[in-house]
């Protein structure tokens, strides 16, 4: 982990910018307000060379082409706070751009273009673009691989764990024993799951101007297909076209991916909570880092730090997800602006995700399975075998078998021979259940641990 903290992140308002920086950095390139920046200047500059081809309005050479692309390309933090010193002045981000962009045509020579930057758009059409763009790379670039890290780290963790044995718990209490890695390749399965539709997923765009109707380019170009040249561009970015909106983007993509993260969330928070639950039962031990303290009075203390730190900043991940993904469908008539200030913390939603996966796979490379203590524990617990005792009398013929043996075993300690010996059935049937043992008693959990790997394998 870095250290070396400035004194911007120390003063920082958010935690991610300031105390969790450095596992969150990564995400500045699609979150922050000069990515942001960036990218509207980006889709305005490829908008402007389609559209003077497509009106066949304006001659751009391929080399004017990758001189725009190329400065583009090269923006920096200078270029950026040139923006921001426009927007000041004008009180209009999207608008601070075109000027930006009409400035620097001058000196690139391509004064001739600047009437056609930003024309027939409204603001949303850049912005809804750049959002999908931002969205998308993130989630490609960066949530993805750090999940699919998690899932690796769990399926190399259950196939390890596959054959060690231990007491299952249902409502807490002792239940019927599996195995530790059947119970962990439950979480990669339900990963996985939403990963795959994540993966999957494209981000939409919208190009149909300031009510969504092509109304002024229309009016002016009648003859040109422009339902065909909104499609064409937003392909041509990367995003999946929308056609019938508002002013705004209903964001039905984003909302669904925004849903989608929650519900994985769901998974890795439920992992973070097991985990924490098996090593306060001792089922999982934690490495010791010399170094580190586990509190700062008392000194014996390993804490399960990297787990709860999961936990609390997944929850406030899904609090962000669950509100954007509420608010982004409703827009009062055909745009009000409430969307788009809160849009601007989809950083945090996935910067807080991105944090407590982080802490998870932390969490998970410092655990093993405490075996002195499972073998205990499923000696000392031969009620486990209860389920199938039952069962098996039924098979006998021998009436109220579930009603007997709980009888003899709800709530007090079990002697299996005991028990055994004190059953109304013959001396062979005796004989068989004597042999019974509850580390043999996992059913199919090794099998089943087994092909579940296998598709997890195949799907990723």
């Amino acid at each position: 982990m870095k250290t070396n903290f400035d004194q911007s992140s120390l003063s920082a308002l958010s935690p991610l910018d300031g105390r969790y920086l450095p596992e969150t950095i990564e995400l500045r390139e699609y979150f922050s307000e000069a990515a942001l920046i960036k990218y509207r200047i980006l889709v305005e500059v490829l908008y402007l060379i389609e559209l003077v081809n497509f009106l066949k309005v304006s001659k751009i050479s391929q080399e004017q082409k990758n001189r725009l692309l190329n400065w583009v390309k090269n923006l920096n933090a200078k270029d950026f706070k040139k923006v921001k010193k426009i927007e000041l002045e004008i009180h209009h981000d999207v608008k601070a751009v075109e000027y930006f962009i009409k400035l620097n045509l001058k000196k690139l020579g391509l004064v001739h273009l600047s009437s056609w930057v930003h024309w027939g758009l409204t603001s949303n059409d850049i912005n809804n673009l750049s959002l999908s763009l931002m969205v998308q790379g993130a989630k490609d670039k960066i949530l993805i691989p750090q999940q699919l890290q998690l899932i690796k780290l769990l399926i190399k963790t259950a196939e390890q764990y596959k054959k060690i044995v231990m007491p299952g718990r249902t409502h807490g209490q002792i239940a019927i024993p599996t195995t530790l890695g059947k119970e962990i390749i439950n979480f990669a399965s339900k990963a996985s799951f939403f990963l795959e539709k994540i993966k999957k997923l494209k981000l939409g765009g919208k190009l149909n101007g300031a009510i969504g109707n092509f109304n002024a380019q229309v009016r002016i170009y009648p003859q040109k297909n422009w339902l065909s040249f909104s499609r064409k561009f937003v392909r041509q970015l990367g995003l999946e076209p929308v056609i019938v909106t508002t002013q705004i983007n209903p964001h039905l993509r984003l909302i669904y991916l925004l849903d989608l993260q929650r519900q994985l969330n769901n998974v890795w928070l439920d992992l973070a909570r097991d985990c924490w639950l098996y090593i306060s039962y001792n089922y999982l031990v934690q490495k010791v880092v010399g170094k580190e303290v586990g509190s700062s009075t008392m000194p014996h203390k390993v804490n399960p730090i990297n787990f709860e730190n999961a936990e609390g900043n997944f929850e406030v991940a899904n609090s962000l997800l669950m509100m954007l993904a509420n608010k982004l469908p409703i827009s009062r008539l055909q745009r009000d602006l409430s969307d788009s200030t809160v849009k601007r913390n989809l950083g945090l939603c996935f910067g807080y995700s991105l944090l407590a996966i982080k802490s998870l796979i932390k969490g998970m490379e410092k655990i093993g399975p405490n075996k002195k203590l499972l073998v205990q524990e499923i000696d000392q617990h031969p009620e486990m075998l209860t389920e199938a005792l039952q069962l098996v009398l039924k098979t006998w013929g021998k009436d109220k078998a579930y009603e007997k043996i709980k009888d003899k075993t709800r709530g007090k300690k079990v002697d299996w021979l005991e028990l055994i010996d004190n059953l109304v059935i013959n001396k062979k049937q005796k004989n068989i259940l004597k042999r019974w043992q509850v580390r043999d008693y996992t059913g199919l959990a090794e099998k089943l641990t087994k092909l579940e790997i296998k598709k997890i394998k195949a799907r990723n």
